[in-house]
């Protein structure tokens, strides 16, 4: 028979453990913050498909946590990477948002980027655009050929980012004669910058202008010359891949590596060391997301995106396929880009 004291410890030990769970599982987030990362400036593609994503991930992770979007640009989303793996608690409070290619910048620039793939948490991807390199139609270019005789001025922000890489390779391996100002924070700004004459295009993705300058798309006011990605047949119909552009077997595998961030698309992840649990929940919220038709219905008429999910288990693979890569190959892309 129990005495007393025993039924005490009993009962102390039941609900301390429920304690421990609720901490660690779904009652977790009730009345915290968590703070979604953005690795480029506000106002661009990225920026605005974080907030749309952080609006429904309220909605749908136990709790019902306030969601918040911080900007913290610079190098590709390489700051900000940098920032969640070194900086952040690790409690599942703070992810990271970036753009396309921030595990190949863990690739080309190791010394630039401080984090390791695989030890981070991926979340998953809501979906994958084409990018193109576009010029405004002003220039007088029409063609690849025009490109490789008159300069262009594209705008870009840092070497790490798409922006600049997406002309840098298609320079070195087609002789293109682009000339890559960098310095900008988004893809918004050399919008801007376009319409003040500084420069000529950019390479982002088709569906940026299809928000930010959608006449641009429907007044043949762009000369799309070539994309990463697949093909778009309705804003870009014909746009030809850099891919089959290029000639011989190493050409070609270094356009398949230069796209393996397009492959990942835009992927949410948190730091290494969260308990596992509360990374479990941040999966779980985000497959509930993307499963929400308010949230395909806002994504494509506010961004003119279709979904293309991946979720974490899926966007590891990738990334452990892609950081596989020989270096002799990843020294060749580094030379290319001059990195």
């Amino acid at each position: 028979m129990f005495k007393p004291f025993h039924i005490l410890v009993v009962i102390s030990c039941y609900f301390f453990a429920c304690s421990a769970w609720a901490q660690g599982g779904s009652d977790y987030y009730s009345g915290r913050t968590v703070t979604i990362l953005v690795g480029s400036g506000s106002g661009g593609l990225t920026d605005t498909s974080a907030r749309l994503i952080a609006q429904f991930l309220e909605k749908h992770i136990p709790g019902e946590p306030t969601v918040i979007v911080q900007n913290m640009p610079g190098g590709g989303s390489v700051t900000m990477a940098n920032h969640v793996t070194r900086s952040v608690p690790r409690d599942g409070t703070v992810i990271g948002y970036p753009v396309p290619g921030m595990i190949t910048a863990e690739l080309l620039e190791p010394d630039r980027a401080k984090y390791e793939g695989r030890t981070l948490n991926w979340i998953g991807s809501a979906f994958r655009t084409t990018n193109t390199i576009s010029v405004l139609s002003r220039t007088g270019v029409k063609s690849l050929e025009d490109a490789r005789q008159k300069p262009l001025f594209l705008g870009a922000s840092g070497r790490g980012s798409p922006l600049y890489q997406i002309p840098a390779l298609a320079k070195g391996l087609l002789g293109l004669n682009f000339t890559i100002i960098t310095g900008y924070e988004s893809g918004s700004e050399v919008v801007l910058a376009m319409e003040r004459g500084e420069v000529d295009g950019q390479a982002i993705a088709l569906d940026f202008w299809a928000g930010q300058r959608p006449e641009w798309l429907l007044n043949d006011s762009l000369i799309h010359l070539l994309r990463i990605g697949p093909l778009d047949p309705d804003r870009a119909p014909g746009v030809p891949h850099l891919r089959d552009l290029v000639s011989g077997d190493r050409d070609k595998a270094l356009v398949e590596l230069f796209e393996i961030g397009f492959t990942l698309g835009w992927p949410l992840f948190a730091p290494p060391g969260v308990p596992n649990e509360r990374v479990i929940i941040l999966r779980e919220a985000f497959s509930k997301v993307v499963k929400d038709p308010d949230f395909s219905e806002i994504i494509e008429t506010t961004l003119h995106i279709e979904l293309d999910p991946i979720m974490g288990p899926e966007l590891a693979n990738y990334v452990d396929q892609a950081l596989s890569t020989p270096q002799p190959l990843v020294d060749e892309m580094i030379k290319i880009l001059g990195l």
